[in-house]
């Protein structure tokens, strides 16, 4: 990457601003608005070098050269504003009076220099931040030994004034100690956060629902979600080492209409800021965002914040107070308002005024809120959104402050901007104008890189999602982004990102739903189908294995799923719900990051083609002295010769033997070349034998490892009364319920057990005589009651004995008092009967069936029988005695009690 070589801008030591300009020319002058353009400066020429001083007053002046009479920028400076209708160079003057500070960072000495003011007054004492610092007087500086200071990112504010009282200008040092201070943002692989769709890990902030359509609503995402993913060690198994994350401004409440004019969306996705300065509840607090950062710089890993430079919400607090710095502009796209033509005062919505940065009060404040967001959070770089929808001096002044703030000691803020093109025809020629458009934006005086929109659109759908072009197509576009862009570029090309369709659902064969935005239009569903997941690898396993700071959009490392925004924009899952292909596809995703983040050759060396066919597609990366080949093969099993003996198989399920290479159908592999024996490799993983997460063959602890929790003891046994579910550890306290006890458990019965918990059955007294008076007794188990005193036994039993008024049961229960008699029965079988009763006639069937005419006569003589029976039992019920009203009416209580119970 590209260093831009700022430093902090040093004090004056004059009352006056010099001005300079190198050149060739006749005469050279220069005019500015300190005059209000009156009067131009005559510049005085010295061996080529043209000069004029001026006295100014601290502030802000447009001016120009006029060079052999023609008005040019100032080559040498950068920054740019427009006076009127005019762009010119901006002129940034300080006080005069106030002393400043410069830094070198030499090893572990920190060299920081003291640049009097305009007085020479020198420092009063030792400024803040350089406590326990050598003053050397001799150099007008102070030596500072940053072994002290332990591993990982730390930033020194100096501050400080000189004998008179003067405030010296601030100083910010920020560098890197440990075995992440080497890092470049070359070796970054970039994992983007859509921070409310990514974890829940603070419901307490989850924001309430706003109406919006589905998938379109906020859904408890936040900062202390991300910190837990640092903490557990997710990012690095995948070889993540750098975050993106959307704005984190306060967003705007309430909802907005979506492009199509008809469903309602929230702002979840944090592109409809409203206040320039304050982090949006909903994601968290200030102090939690502090806390992510801080945890993922203990990681080693950098974060990057979204900026938001092209428009802000109509509640902005801004467009309320200042509605002079927007423009007032057509609708984006709408009729005579093309995207292009009118890229820079065109509006997004109706809801989304343009900031205009040709009003040089809102593009300092703007600048100024971007150098408050990195100085007070920490942070590592930025992604700067829609560039190419702002003026080019956005960029330029913004990079200049950054740069000048920042890198003071060296330490890179990468700058990413988003300049959104496409993709025309097949040929270079045809898409010029494409890479001019993202160039225009870079260089020594502008962003770091930008992501690759024109390899996007050239490979991505055309190759990995459709098949409709081969491995060679995918090779010449690669090969273009190495040189088709501005030297020192670093670019970041990606597969997946917030604003297309996810890319499993592209590549899910059979199903054209992959576009679809709403629930109703029937939005795409986890791909059954294998081929997507193939199509997933081939894509990731090129992007993390050639140049450049690749992106990884969050979930598609497991390949998650969805349509066109907002379906794209599902919630993370973790892997309790990934499929068998999902989670095969992270494995081999996860591999390949952490090969990347090994190797010098994946990560900073230079593409060079191999073999290029239709299916099949090698490409070496090499770096100093590693080398690295990949073999992408979306075809059947496959052979590639010209191998060596000392190349190793790094990844995937590749064989070497005798100099050739077979692998098998829809694979990725690669091979680390002329591998030398005494070689040493630095791998990055947990060292710690006790960390659940140690990793054998990791050479340098990276500070991931993680430990079990400690035990809980407890009752383990489930079906113990005193369960403890989070107990990991049997304590012997488990108590069971007793063992039942069999018995009788009615307290009336003659065998009551007062231990029994499970009747088995009751054994009750004999029937009380007819003529004893008494309470009434308990029902037995036909169903009879017996009321001793009026002698009169009720029956309501199972077997339907009806009741007998003179005291003695129908059935085969009889008065126990009574004298029996034998009557004769059927067949020769005898039965008993009280002596004061008729034995009755029976009716009985034949006792042989040889004859019908015998079987027809006892049915006659039967019918007889049951008539007498019938008479004598109507005799006997008008003879007997009426029983009182009362029973009459337990009697019916009881029937009825019986009927509710049926």
């Amino acid at each position: 990457m590209m260093s831009h070589d700022a430093e902090a801008t040093r004090a004056r030591t004059s009352t006056a601003t010099v001005l300079e300009y190198i050149g060739s020319a006749q005469t050279v002058e220069v005019t500015g608005e300190w005059d209000n353009w009156a009067q131009p400066i005559a510049m005085v020429e010295t061996d080529g070098v043209w000069q004029t001083s001026i006295e100014l007053d601290e502030g802000l002046y447009c001016y120009k050269f006029i060079v052999d009479g023609t008005y040019i920028f100032d080559p040498t400076n950068p920054e740019r504003s427009y006076c009127g209708d005019y762009e010119n160079s901006l002129l940034r003057v300080r006080n005069h009076t106030r002393p400043s500070y410069s830094a070198e960072l030499n090893g572990e000495e920190l060299l920081v220099t003291y640049h009097p003011g305009s007085s020479g007054s020198a420092h009063d004492g030792t400024p803040s931040g350089l406590e326990g610092a050598t003053w050397l007087a001799n150099a007008s500086a102070w030596v500072y030994d940053v072994s002290v200071l332990g591993d990982g990112k730390h930033t020194i504010h100096v501050e400080g004034r000189d004998l008179e009282g003067n405030l010296a200008y601030d100083l910010l040092i920020p560098f890197w100690r440990g075995p992440h201070s080497d890092f470049q943002w070359d070796d970054a692989l970039i994992y983007m956060i859509m921070t409310d769709r990514f974890v829940n890990g603070n419901i307490s902030n989850d924001g309430a629902t706003t109406g919006a359509a589905q998938g379109a609503d906020w859904q408890g995402g936040d900062f202390s979600g991300v910190t837990s993913m640092i903490t557990s060690g997710y990012f690095a198994e995948l070889g993540v080492n750098a975050l993106w994350l959307t704005p984190f401004n306060t967003a705007a409440n309430g909802t907005g209409k979506a492009a199509d004019g008809v469903h309602d969306v929230s702002a979840f996705h944090g592109y409809w800021p409203v206040e320039a300065r304050e982090v949006d509840p909903r994601l968290g607090t200030p102090e939690e965002l502090e806390a992510m950062i801080d945890a993922a710089h203990d990681a080693g890993i950098r974060v990057m914040m979204d900026f938001v430079v092209n428009h802000v919400h109509e509640q902005h607090t801004y467009f309320q107070e200042n509605p002079e710095w927007f423009n007032t502009g057509c609708i984006c796209g709408q009729p005579n308002c093309d995207w292009t033509e009118h890229r820079l005062d065109c509006q997004f919505t109706s809801y989304m005024p343009d900031v205009n940065w040709k009003n040089r009060n809102a593009s300092e404040q703007f600048i100024a809120d971007a150098l408050w967001w990195i100085e007070t959070f920490d942070l590592d770089g930025a992604r700067i959104d829609a560039v190419k929808h702002v003026e080019n001096l956005a960029v330029t002044n913004l990079v200049s402050q950054i740069n000048q703030r920042f890198e003071t000691v060296g330490t890179d803020i990468y700058l990413k901007g988003e300049t959104a093109m496409g993709w025309s025809g097949h040929s270079l020629e045809a898409n010029q104008e494409q890479y001019a458009a993202i160039n225009a934006y870079m260089g020594p005086e502008g962003l770091d890189g930008q992501a690759d929109f024109v390899l996007y659109h050239a490979v991505v759908n055309n190759v990995f999602v459709s098949g409709q072009e081969n491995y060679q197509h995918l090779d010449y576009w690669t090969n273009r982004s190495q040189d088709q862009y501005t030297p020192g570029s670093l670019m970041v090309p990606y597969v997946g990102s917030h604003d297309v369709p996810r890319l499993t659902s592209r590549a899910d064969t059979g199903t054209n739903d992959a576009n679809n935005q709403w629930v109703e239009d029937g939005l795409p569903g986890q791909p059954g189908d294998i081929s997507a997941y193939n199509a997933a690898l081939q894509a990731y396993g090129w992007l993390l294995t050639t140049p450049g700071a690749p992106m990884m959009y969050y979930g598609d490392e497991y390949g998650e799923y969805g349509g066109a925004d907002p379906d794209n924009r599902h919630m993370y899952r973790n892997n309790t719900s990934w499929s068998e292909n999902e989670a095969s596809l992270f494995e081999n995703l996860s591999q390949l990051g952490q090969l990347r983040a090994e190797s010098d050759a994946l990560r900073r060396g230079t593409y060079s083609t191999r073999l290029a066919m239709a299916n099949l597609l090698v490409y070496e990366m090499r770096h100093e002295d590693e080398s690295m080949a990949v073999v992408l093969n979306r075809g059947g099993p496959a052979t590639v010769a010209e191998f060596d003996a000392k190349d190793i198989v790094r990844f995937g399920q590749g064989s070497l033997e005798n100099s050739t290479l077979t692998v098998p159908a829809h694979s990725v592999t690669v091979i680390e070349l002329n591998v030398s024996n005494e070689q040493n490799f630095t791998v990055f993983g947990c060292t710690d034998p006790s960390a659940i997460n140690f990793n054998s063959e990791a050479t340098d602890d990276d500070g991931t490892c993680q430990y079990p929790p400690p035990p809980v003891s407890g009752c383990t046994d489930s079906s113990a009364t005193n369960f403890n579910s989070e107990a990991t550890v049997d304590d012997g306290s488990c108590e069971y319920p007793p063992d039942p006890v069999l018995g009788c458990t009615d307290q009336n019965a003659t065998n009551y057990d007062p231990l029994a918990t499970v009747n088995d059955g009751c054994e009750y007294e004999t029937e009380p005589d007819a003529n004893e008076t008494g309470t009434n007794q308990s029902s037995n188990s036909t169903g009879s009651v017996h009321n001793g005193t009026d002698k009169t036994n009720t029956t309501s039993n199972s077997t339907g004995n009806s009741t007998n008024t003179n005291g003695s049961i129908d059935g085969n229960e009889t008065n126990a008092n009574a004298t029996m008699q034998t009557c004769q029965g059927c067949c020769g079988n005898t039965f008993e009967v009280p002596s004061d009763e008729m034995c009755p006639m029976v009716s009985c069937e034949p006792c042989d069936k040889t004859a019908l005419d015998e079987v027809s006569s006892a049915t006659v003589v039967r019918n007889v029988l049951v008539g007498i029976i019938v008479v004598v039992g109507i005799f006997l019920l008008f003879g007997a005695r009426r029983p009182p009203e009362e029973l009459d009416t337990n009697i019916e209580q009881d029937t009825l009690h019986d009927e509710n119970v049926s």
